[in-house]
Parts: C-alpha cells; sequence; structure tokens
C-alpha cells in the first residue's frame, strides 16, 4: 500500500518503506497533484505554485522531468496522466492523510451535532493525531502560502469541536491545560478563549476564567480595537454571577447508542471457545479505539474466525452503528472479487443495487463515505491478500477485524495478533477427554495442537463415547488424515488449499523440506538440502511463511535463522514428496543433507 502524508512533512511510504521524493520541486508537484487528485491541474498553475513570478524558459519541459521522476517512483499503484494542458494523479488504493483528515472531521462534526459526544470526540481525536506539525513542510512558500492557511484553519476548527465534545463529557480536568495552550497560539479566537473559560470555572478556578477574559479584551483592543462578541461577554457574566447552567453535565451522553436499522450480520461465536485468552485481550483493547483495523493471522485451522468473532462480540457496545461481516473466501481457489464485495457492504447499508456506481473505485468511495461516517464494525474474514482487502477498508470511525492465512506484511495501519498451535492445558479441554494423560499427549502431539484437528477429534470422541482413545490414537498414527474428517470439517483439505497457492518451486521446496529435516532446521541445512544458493533459500523460506506453512522460530549457532513446519502441514507435504518426486530424486536430497551434516551442523 502507497501512503502520503502531507500534515507535516511531506513522505511518502510504500509498503512501509520510506521513499524518498526529490527536492522541494518535486514535493510540490507531488502535493499539487495530490491536493487536487482526479482532477486536472493546468501547467500554469503547477507553474505558478513552483516559480510564480520567477518563471523560467524551459518551465513545462521541467514540470514534465518532475513528472516522470515521480512516475518511476510511486510505481504502478499511482496513475499520472497528462491530459488537456495539464496532469491529473489517480490513485484509487493510495491513503492520503488529509483525506482521512477531512473523513475524520466530517464524521465527528457530524457526531457532535447529533449529540454523540464520546463519538465525536473519538473521531475528532483521531483527526487531530494525524497532524506532525505544519503542513506541507517542503513544498515551495507558493503553494504552502495558499493551502497552509486553509488547512490549519480546518485543524483549529477540528480542534474546537473536539475540545467542545470533551467538556459535554465531563472532561474538563483533562483538557484545560490543552485549552490552556490553545489559546497561547491562537490568541484572537474568542472560541478558544471561550471554551478555556469554561473548563477552569469548572475545575473551580473562577478568578484564572475571568482572567482569561480580561487578557482577551486587552488583546483585542491593542490589535483590532475592538470589544469581546456578546457571545464572550455573555460567558463572562455567567462566571460571574456562578450560573448553575455552566456546570459539568453530571451524566454526559455517551453517545453510544444503537441505531434503530444497524445492521447486525456477526455469526454466533464459538460456544466451547477456549484458550487465547492474551490475544483476545489485545484484540478487545485495539478494537474499542476510533479509526482501529487489526488482523488476526496464522496457518489454516488455528482458530482464527473463532477469535475474531470472540472479540467482535465482546466490542459490540463500541460498535452502536452496527456490525458488517462478510467471508472473502480467500483461502479457496475462488476468492471473492472486491467489486462484489463492496455491493454486498454497500446493500447492508441501505444502498440498493440500481443506486451503486458501476466503477469499482467509486463503489469504494462510497463504501468510505457511508461506513468511515458511522462507528461500525467490518468483519473480513478470510482474506486472500492486501490486494483483496485494498478497496474494502473504510477508514474514518469505522473499526475493522480481518482474518486471513497470509502475514499481510504490507497491511500498513494494522495491528497484527498471530495465532500458533493452542497451549497445551487449553488443546487438552478442547480435546475433551477424560483419558490417560500419556494416550492424550500422543494425540495432541499427532494433531500439533492444532485447534481445527482437535475439534474433529473431539468430535469424534463424543459421537462414538465407546470408542477407546486407544484405538483413536492407532488409527490418527496409521492414517492421520483420514481421522481429522467429519462433516464439513476437513483438516487435509484446508492444508491442501494453502498448498494450491504455492507456485510449482515453493511446492516443491515445501515437499523436500518436509522429508528431509527436522524441526527446527536452519536456512543453511535448507540450502543444503534444496541444493540452492544461501540467499535464495532464506527468499524461499520467506515467501512459505507468508501463509505459515514454514515458520520462523529465531536464530541458531552461527546466529543463522531457524524455522518450523506444522507436523500435519508435515505429514501432507510428505505425502506429496511420495507421490510426485521420483525416488532418485528424494535419494540426492537425502545423501546432501547427509553429507551436509558430515561437514558442518550450525543449528543448535
Amino acid at each position: 500500500m502507497i501512503r502520503f502524508q502531507l500534515l507535516g512533512p511531506i513522505e511518502v511510504t510504500r509498503n512501509g518503506q520510506h521513499l524518498a521524493i526529490g527536492g522541494s520541486k518535486i514535493q510540490t508537484v507531488l502535493a499539487i497533484l495530490l491536493l487536487s487528485r482526479d482532477r486536472v491541474v493546468s501547467d500554469a498553475v503547477v507553474s505558478d505554485l513552483l516559480w510564480q513570478h520567477d518563471l523560467p524558459s524551459t518551465s513545462n519541459a521541467q514540470i514534465q522531468t518532475y513528472v516522470s521522476r515521480l512516475r518511476n517512483q510511486l510505481g504502478p499503484q499511482v496513475e499520472l496522466v497528462r491530459r488537456r494542458g495539464g496532469y491529473l494523479l489517480h490513485a484509487p488504493e493510495a491513503w492520503v492523510d488529509v483525506d482521512e483528515f477531512e473523513q475524520l472531521a466530517a464524521a465527528g462534526q457530524a457526531a457532535l451535532a447529533e449529540s454523540r459526544y464520546a463519538d465525536a470526540a473519538q473521531a475528532l481525536r483521531a483527526a487531530e493525531e494525524l497532524w506532525r506539525g505544519h503542513a506541507l513542510v517542503g513544498a515551495t512558500e507558493y503553494l504552502t502560502d495558499i493551502e497552509q492557511p486553509r488547512l490549519e484553519e480546518l485543524r483549529l476548527t477540528v480542534g474546537e469541536a473536539l475540545m467542545t465534545a470533551e467538556l459535554a463529557l465531563g472532561n474538563h480536568q483533562q483538557v484545560v491545560s490543552e485549552l490552556t495552550a490553545m489559546v497561547s497560539r491562537h490568541p484572537l479566537r474568542e472560541n478558544v478563549r471561550g471554551l478555556s473559560m469554561l473548563a477552569l470555572y469548572r475545575c473551580g478556578r473562577q478568578a484564572e476564567a475571568l482572567a482569561t477574559y480580561d487578557a482577551c479584551r486587552r488583546h483585542l483592543a491593542e490589535e483590532l480595537g475592538i470589544d469581546p462578541g456578546d457571545e464572550l461577554k455573555a460567558l463572562r457574566q455567567a462566571v460571574l454571577e456562578q450560573d448553575p447552567a455552566l456546570a459539568a453535565p453530571a451524566a454526559a451522553d455517551s453517545g453510544v447508542r444503537p441505531a434503530a436499522d444497524a445492521p447486525a450480520e456477526l455469526p454466533p461465536a464459538v460456544p466451547d471457545f477456549v484458550g487465547r485468552q492474551r490475544p483476545l485481550e489485545r484484540l478487545t483493547a485495539v478494537l474499542r479505539a476510533p479509526a482501529a483495523t487489526a488482523a488476526v493471522v496464522g496457518l489454516t485451522g488455528t482458530g482464527k474466525t473463532a477469535l475474531a468473532l470472540q472479540a467482535a462480540h465482546a466490542v459490540r457496545e463500541a460498535y452502536p452503528d452496527g456490525q458488517l461481516y462478510v467471508n472473502l473466501a480467500g483461502s479457496t481457489d475462488t476468492p471473492r472479487e472486491p467489486a462484489a464485495v463492496l455491493a454486498s457492504l454497500l446493500r447492508s447499508l441501505q444502498v440498493p443495487d440500481h443506486e451503486q456506481p458501476t466503477d469499482p473505485a467509486e463503489r469504494a468511495r462510497l463504501f468510505r463515505q457511508l461506513a468511515g461516517a458511522r462507528r461500525i464494525l467490518v468483519v473480513l474474514d478470510d482474506a486472500a491478500d492486501e490486494l483483496q482487502l485494498r478497496m474494502l477498508l473504510p477508514g474514518g470511525l469505522a473499526g475493522v477485524l480481518i482474518t486471513s492465512q497470509n502475514r499481510l506484511l504490507a497491511l500498513e495501519g494494522a495491528v497484527r495478533v498471530r495465532l500458533g498451535p493452542l497451549a497445551p492445558a487449553a488443546a487438552r479441554t478442547l480435546l475433551a477427554t477424560s483419558a490417560d494423560p500419556l494416550l492424550t499427549a500422543r494425540l495432541l502431539e499427532a494433531t500439533g495442537r492444532l485447534p481445527l484437528a482437535l475439534r474433529v477429534l473431539g468430535s469424534r470422541l463424543a459421537a462414538h463415547p465407546e470408542l477407546p482413545v486407544t484405538r483413536l490414537a492407532a488409527r490418527l498414527a496409521a492414517d492421520p488424515f483420514g481421522q481429522l474428517r467429519i462433516g464439513d470439517l476437513d483438516v487435509e483439505a484446508r492444508i491442501e488449499a494453502a498448498y494450491r497457492k504455492l507456485t510449482a518451486h515453493q511446492q516443491r521446496a515445501l515437499r523436500l523440506l518436509s522429508m528431509g529435516l527436522h524441526d527446527p532446521f536452519s536456512v543453511w541445512h535448507a540450502a543444503v538440502l534444496l541444493d540452492a544458493p544461501l540467499d535464495a533459500t532464506q527468499e524461499l523460506l520467506d515467501e512459505l511463511s507468508v501463509l505459515h506453512l514454514a515458520e520462523p522460530t529465531g536464530r541458531g549457532v552461527g546466529r543463522l535463522d531457524l524455522h518450523t513446519i506444522h507436523p500435519l502441514v508435515r505429514a501432507y507435504a510428505l505425502g506429496r514428496a511420495f507421490t510426485q518426486e521420483a525416488p532418485q530424486e528424494r535419494g540426492a536430497a537425502l545423501e546432501r543433507i547427509h553429507q551436509g551434516h558430515r561437514l558442518w551442523s550450525p543449528a543448535a
């Protein structure tokens, strides 16, 4: 994902990596086009904002050079198009802090107008936190002279609205110093003075509230030759008289009221949810904050959806405008198209098909406008990758909870919670057997404590209470995947679906690694087994780890990365190795690793 930040020094990041965008002129061109995104900006306007009266004779050629450099640096996610004597920037999947700020500001102002003070404060605080200093630092003075005042005025308006919401919530103690600082920065702003007076009065500082008014009166007289307005005068009189109307609200309206037509699409939570207490606590803490994005990632069958739904139900009260749920089918051979998902989401928000834009980018924009203005939770279950998700992220007030087998490393701004095997105690609880501890330990070892596998075994034991655990353990050892299949729960099918996502080269590597190495194994051992260079092997292991088919587990002797493969993934890949690898290929790989062990074994 590419991110543009203009509310401070002009910065660009792509997939988490900072991009160095030229000097002041190139940064100015980028800022001009971003601020007029999807609109043509003429050469004359760009020239004026770059040079104004000191226009060089080669201005158009220089602008063309700047745009060409930007194209090369920004990549295919950003289209810079020459059109009608100017340039147009089109980047529907880009994140721009100015857009996010304006969306949060609008949502916060709307919530404030409806007396939903908690929602307003959350949105407006999130908008304020996007600022990193003065806007457009790095651009020419000609651009900043025009755009900075507009953006700074918007910021100040947001700040005033935020303080209004906080005072309505009874948070005068928390914001009084913040308001004092605002008065220092904006001494002529009567509304800020009034808010500061009210906060001081509610903190029991009546004299300071009156002194704030007197300072304002003197400042206005000296600077402008005028008196304070009627509203500020009335507030001063109310402070003098200790008007009861100025008292802090006894029980401020939190704004958390379920809307009458709020969608409630969450599937039921798993009734026998066990373990995962720490990740559950982390998820719920993240999702109670405004504009939160959280992703639960891990190997297939680790219980990502179960955890996500548990968390989503736990934070429902924080999302009074509703909860949306979509299964993206990312782990299947036919993941859902974002445009179709957007149509479904818009229908849930009461937009019928005939009123929806046909263009996917416009459909995504409409979804952001509608969902981003509400305190709504969007659960995107089983995402294939970041590309599938880009257009589905609402921004604004909305929260997002994602599950995926993919690590989603390029999804910026998301808090990731990675799931692995269950802890032994939780695994025994899920298995729900009173068998001998040694037999239970054998079952846990055979399943690698994978929640899906344990659930299948537990279902078998519940359906056949007469079945001795010893016999089940023997069957599991002889035919693991045959025993890990019941109804629509099929461990082998899940692993096979993940395996099919790999390239042929990656599949072969997984087969050989499962056959020739024990856990944990070093990248050096893997390179010897695969007969490949160390760097190429590390890259291959990184690719396998994206779908959690090989997991990094730290470093061993020689500071070489160590990896593990889940026992059930290993069993599946081993079966594939014996059907797809020729005997001589298997023998050659094993011989290489045998010789490698004799020469040097850096892994601990």
